[in-house]
């Protein structure tokens, strides 16, 4: 029977619409942040606006590539970026290029592993130093970030050991650095060179001048065994991966600091294509100090925006509960894009994937291929009760009702989205269908 020969009625629960309802923002008689153009379900004009509540329960984009993800950012970022104040900070981690070339202005600070690495005026690179917190914290600041750099090899080892201990003489080793040499010595390409050109006997003497590193001088005990070997081995694979081109250099720029300092400006992330996943640790390492400085602040003036448009390439974050969760009164904003979550599951387990996804409560979910998202956006929207309405083959029998249990978003629902169309889901709002307007370029 064609489709359009029923009706459907809800009685109880959600229904998806295709009109923009009525968004409450929490405070009316101001300007929203961000005000998006479009089209409703009926093909009508339509727009829907954004204000700094919503932004602070966090956005995320959910869709196959070339559905509409980026033009829907591209959108929310051109607004954000040009009210930001000197109290606020837009981190965004860029996978292709295009919100550096879209987006950048002089003043905005640029780290990548190619030319257009700047810091504010001037040439600029990243030092994994200037991440560490002084003080009483040091340590625990020095034990995270060779926790995060050495995350996927213990992640992908059948033997433990020899990860764990390439991880605790880098620790020893940036912990020598912070000890017994000036700040200016601190740099990565010092640090690099040490752990390539120290012979492993002068490492273990290292180790045994300090009292608390001491231990360590078992895991290189004999310069000739295999055990001794396999450790440097791992060590100096994981310097050679991560610490390469621009991420080798002498720099001073940090998250951290970038964070604390913020004044208005765009910090870029550029994701190297050319070496893909190779450096995704530090990458996951700079986007984590930065929600740390950012859950660190002693007061809540101003905001820090996170955006990533392709969240898997950001594994092992430490702190991305955290910010989703407990973020909202320090001015934490994240804004994320996936193209399905099973790549999110398998970054963070189910589990855990299942604990960060729910922190965003708004969602932008485009046309889906796979099952699992589409499972994923059904259970986003729950069930509903309908009552479906049909006139059967021999009319002469009258209108038949049905009473039954529905998905407020249906599978087909999804897989019918058109490119630049999505299911809207906000804060004590129904879904409704919305297709984004094209961004056009403010460059010239």
């Amino acid at each position: 029977m064609n489709e359009n020969s029923r009706s459907f009625s809800v009685l109880f629960g959600d229904s998806l619409n295709k009109k923009v309802p009525v968004i409450q923002l929490a405070d009316s008689t101001k300007m929203p942040d961000v005000i998006l153009n479009g089209t409703d379900g009926f093909g009508n004009f339509a727009r829907f606006p954004i204000d700094s509540n919503i932004l602070s329960k966090h956005i995320m984009l959910l869709g196959g590539i070339g559905t509409g993800k980026t033009n829907a950012f591209f959108q929310i970022v051109n607004q954000l970026g040009g009210k930001l104040t000197d109290e606020d900070v837009m981190i965004i981690f860029d996978t292709k290029g295009d919100f550096y070339h879209e987006f950048y202005t002089p003043g905005d600070i640029v780290i990548s592993n190619d030319s257009t690495a700047t810091g504010s005026g001037e040439l600029d690179y990243w030092n994994i130093f200037n991440e560490i917190e002084p003080g009483e914290h040091m340590l625990e600041s020095v034990i995270e970030i060779s926790k995060s750099l050495f995350a996927e090899q213990c992640k992908n080892t059948n033997q433990i050991f020899f990860p764990n201990a390439a991880k605790d003489i880098f620790m020893a080793c940036v912990l020598h650095f912070m000890r017994s040499v000036p700040p200016q010595g601190r740099t990565n390409k010092a640090l690099v060179h040490y752990i390539n050109s120290t012979p492993t006997r002068q490492i273990k003497a290292m180790l045994a001048s300090y009292d608390d590193l001491r231990a360590m001088t078992s895991y290189i005990d004999n310069e000739d065994s295999p055990q001794t070997q396999g450790v440097m081995s791992v060590l100096q694979q994981v310097i050679r991966e991560v610490f390469i081109g621009n991420f080798s250099k002498v720099g001073t720029l940090s998250l951290r600091n970038l964070v604390r300092k913020k004044g208005g400006k765009k910090v870029f992330i550029e994701y190297d294509l050319s070496i893909g996943s190779m450096l995704s640790p530090v990458y996951s390492l700079m986007f984590d100090m930065a929600i740390k400085a950012a859950l660190g602040r002693k007061r809540s003036a101003g905001n820090v925006y996170f955006i990533t448009d392709e969240f898997r390439l950001l594994p092992n974050l430490e702190h991305i509960d955290d910010a989703v969760n407990f973020g909202r009164s320090l001015g934490i904003k994240f804004m994320i894009g996936i193209q399905n979550v099973e790549q999110i599951y398998e970054c963070y387990g189910e589990e855990r994937a299942r604990s960060i996804l729910s922190g965003f409560l708004t969602s932008f979910s485009f046309r889906v291929n796979d099952a699992k998202s589409r499972e994923y956006i059904q259970q986003l929207y729950g069930k509903n009760q309908i009552t479906e309405s049909y006139l059967p083959i021999n009319k002469s029998k009258g209108l038949i009702e049905n009473q039954r249990e529905a998905n407020v978003v249906e599978d087909w629902e999804v897989s019918r989205l058109l490119i630049g169309q999505a299911v809207i889901g906000m804060p004590n709002t129904e879904p409704f269908v919305f297709r984004f307007s094209e961004y056009k370029s403010q460059k010239n």
